[in-house]
């Protein structure tokens, strides 16, 4: 079973920030908790500050849509383009973005 989770409302400021009010239902409340809990958990073991693996995760975000697009912004030869879901599935599928 999964949990439900949806954006209710997007407001968007005058400084390009924005704010957002998230819905859940329980379970999908349960997983956050669960999962919270044990990447905290997990840092404290390593003793590791979480800040630290956000910006890997963020670092790893700039690193694969640098390794995705040329720098015209275009898919290249040994950068495929990836699945919605974020993993490349094997399968050429290039397509022009221009």
């Amino acid at each position: 079973m999964t949990g439900v989770i949806g954006v209710e409302t997007v407001k968007e400021n005058e400084d390009g920030s924005a704010d957002y009010v998230f819905h859940f239902d329980a379970h999908a409340r349960g997983l956050l908790a669960e999962e919270g809990l044990k990447l905290v958990l997990y840092c404290a073991a390593a003793k590791m500050d979480m800040q630290l693996v956000y910006d890997f995760i963020e670092d790893h975000i700039r690193y694969n849509k640098d390794e995705r697009f040329d720098e015209y912004g275009n898919y290249g030869e040994n950068n495929p383009p990836v699945s919605s879901e974020g993993t490349w599935d094997g399968q050429d599928k290039s397509e022009n973005l221009t």
